[in-house]
């Protein structure tokens, strides 16, 4: 891979071109939420109104195939609907600031408080009374930006219709991945991505506008790399764009794949591959704090503008949040430390007569992951998908309160572990070279 000498003598002038294109995402996504917030309410409260019944019918959290894993959030996904339905209570700008939504003590009955909140302004005599209860209460420490695409479709269709169109572009999409992937990086890094989604149930993403959200950012990331060969320059202001837009538009569930799941298909494109190595580190260390950087500026944005907009203190509530997903906090009465973590991980295996047997088959991978390793030099070549491969862990660390209140959807950001650690081991292990170390050693 050629250097990029630009970058290289004027690291000054590329930090302010990073710098230029968070404030132009910044201000195109600012100027699209605005205009989303200003469109009629009126369809969008007859809309919505409808919707209120499928949530009600399917419940707040339906578990399909009986699974804890394929668990929907119909939960999140009215709250969405309530501030979607809201907008047209106060100016856009102050509406995109405020975020309200509505509430009462008892959350089962969120569904439900929908359907009236929506009677009661459209002026059906079913919700008149009892909507009076409601209570709102602003969320504006995130930015909602996935209300620039969720508010127009709502003014066409229900809920039902806006999940139907979130499968047709998630996997129009997923497959224009798969495609280019065999296109600009062979078959088989396409069938290990194809084979990562997969391992994450990709199928009910779209059914949750809350699961859609990064998953599109991230195919449209890969997209973008794979369109032509990118230099390490460009995947920075790229992953800048990308970290700008998870914060905007995602609720915390599976941001880290707007990272990992890019890099991860950058370094699997043939130029990279060629000239693949330790020093291909620099690139996805560089990347991630780009991303890091416009992820970041662009949650304080909101906190700083929002406190001024509304005269709350977003900032306090997003910096006491921030410390309770990160730090101790108690989940089912357990205390979240690691030891109570450990604990409860082998309590649940030991239970269910797993532990050991789980034991015993991660020291066998362990042991023919070693036994299969080609040479020194293979296993240097893949050390930058390798090191992509634990950015979901470390994230699930990090943030590991919130990862395990909301396991059952956080655990999907293991599609950049599954993606980049099959990349890994295909170019760093050979069955043949196992083979013969164990041919040598039975000898």
């Amino acid at each position: 891979m050629k250097k990029d000498r630009t970058t290289q003598k004027n690291p000054f002038r590329q930090a302010l071109r990073l710098l230029a294109v968070f404030a132009a995402a910044l201000a195109i996504l600012f100027a699209l939420l605005l205009a989303a917030c200003a469109l009629p309410g009126e369809p969008v409260l007859r809309n919505v109104y409808k919707s209120s019944f499928t949530i009600q019918q399917e419940g707040l959290y339906p578990e399909y195939c009986g699974f804890k894993l394929f668990q929907m959030d119909n939960y999140t996904d009215t709250v969405m609907l309530f501030e979607a339905a809201a907008m047209s209570e106060q100016t856009p700008l102050k509406a995109a600031m405020t975020a309200t939504a509505y509430n009462v003590e008892n959350f089962e009955t969120l569904g439900k408080d929908l359907e009236l909140y929506c009677a009661s302004r459209l002026g059906l005599s079913a919700g008149t009374e009892q909507s009076v209860a409601l209570e709102p209460f602003s969320y504006a420490r995130y930015w909602h930006g996935y209300l620039i695409w969720l508010r127009p479709l709502l003014c066409l269709m229900p809920i039902t219709g806006v999940r139907v169109v979130q499968y047709i572009v998630l996997f129009a999409m997923l497959a224009a991945v798969l495609v280019l992937m065999k296109k600009r990086c062979g078959l088989r890094p396409a069938v290990f991505f194809a084979v990562s989604q997969l391992a994450v149930a990709v199928f009910f993403v779209p059914h949750q506008v809350q699961f859609f959200t990064t998953f599109c950012i991230a195919y449209a990331g890969c997209l973008w790399v794979l369109a032509k060969p990118r230099k390490a320059s460009e995947l920075s202001m790229a992953l800048v764009v990308l970290g700008t837009c998870t914060a905007f538009c995602d609720l915390l569930v599976t941001p880290i794949i707007t990272l990992g799941l890019p890099v991860a298909v950058w370094l699997c494109c043939l130029p990279q591959r060629i000239c693949s190595g330790p020093r291909q580190c620099l690139p996805v260390i560089g990347g991630s704090l780009c991303w890091g950087v416009g992820y970041a500026l662009c949650w304080a944005s909101k906190w700083v503008l929002a406190t001024l907009v509304t005269g709350q203190d977003i900032i306090g509530d997003a910096i006491h949040q921030a410390g309770v997903r990160t730090t101790g906090a108690s989940w089912r009465g357990m205390e979240l430390t690691w030891g109570n973590i450990f604990r409860f991980i082998y309590d649940t295996l030991n239970s269910h007569g797993l532990f050991w047997p789980c034991v015993v088959l991660a020291l066998l991978c362990a042991a023919a992951f070693f036994l299969c390793i080609r040479s020194k030099d293979a296993l240097l070549r893949a050390l930058p998908l390798g090191l992509t491969a634990l950015m979901a862990p470390v994230w699930l660390v990090v943030l590991r309160t919130h990862s395990i209140q909301h396991g059952w959807f956080t655990w999907r950001s293991l599609a950049v572990t599954v993606f980049a650690g099959l990349a890994f081991i295909y170019d760093s292990c050979g069955l043949k070279a196992g083979w013969r170390r164990l041919h040598k050693k039975t000898e």
